[in-house]
Order: C-alpha cells, then sequence, then structure tokens
C-alpha cells in the first residue's frame, strides 16, 4: 500500500513538471521495482507488457506468444537491461507532459515508452 501510495506521487508530481530532467535512479526503482507497465517499443515498433521485479527479474510480453525474461538494474541513474540474446542497453528515463515515460539513449534516440504503471505483477508473469 505504501508503495502504491509513493508511486502515485511520483506520477503526479512528474506529470507536472513542464521541464523535465532525467529521473535519479532512486526515482526509477521506487517507479519499476516490483510493479508493471504497458508501453511501446519504438526501437521495435511494437507494443509491450512488462514486469519489472524487486529483485532485477524483467519479464516482457512483445505480444503473438512473444515473450522473453532478462534483468533490470540501476546504474548511475541510468535504467538498464539486459536479455541473454542482446547487449546490454542502459538509457535516461524522462517524464513526458502526458505522464507517460520515455527511454532515451545518449543520443537521444527514444528506445522505449512507457504508457501506463500497475501495482505489482499485474500480467501474473
Amino acid at each position: 500500500m505504501k508503495k502504491s501510495i509513493l508511486l502515485l506521487g511520483l506520477l503526479l508530481i512528474s506529470g507536472m513538471a513542464s521541464a523535465a530532467a532525467p529521473l535519479t535512479g532512486e526515482q526509477i526503482k521506487t517507479l519499476l521495482s516490483g510493479n508493471s507497465a504497458s508501453g511501446f517499443a519504438d526501437a521495435l515498433g511494437k507494443n509491450y507488457t512488462a514486469y519489472y521485479g524487486a529483485d532485477g527479474k524483467l519479464v516482457q510480453d512483445l505480444g503473438k506468444g512473444k515473450r522473453r525474461q532478462g534483468t533490470w538494474k540501476i546504474t548511475d541513474n541510468n535504467f538498464c537491461t539486459q536479455f541473454p540474446t542482446e547487449p546490454a542497453r542502459c538509457t535516461k528515463v524522462m517524464p513526458a507532459d502526458n505522464g507517460e515515460y520515455v527511454r532515451i539513449k545518449d543520443d537521444g534516440m527514444v528506445t522505449n515508452t512507457w504508457k501506463k504503471f500497475y501495482p505489482g505483477n499485474a500480467y501474473k508473469y
């Protein structure tokens, strides 16, 4: 319950920011750890859902039976993911004006857009 209230507070505060700054590692952890999200993988052109376990486990469902497992962590205020057949990817996380969040590479490319967040393992992965 306490974590849900913190998550809601972070979402409300971030949604009000007009000149958005990247989230800190603690803010990213509060947003994701033990929670689920739906989003769009800009780099892949696909909608997805995901669960970000508090233990660093990541389960991502890209639809049409394509589910993959990997890990996530925070490194130097960057959100990093690692899947077994891919190199690790680290990005900044920026709030958008509409309550969504985007993952942005150092070169400015948006790789993912998180659209909605749900407490716990909402998709039962």
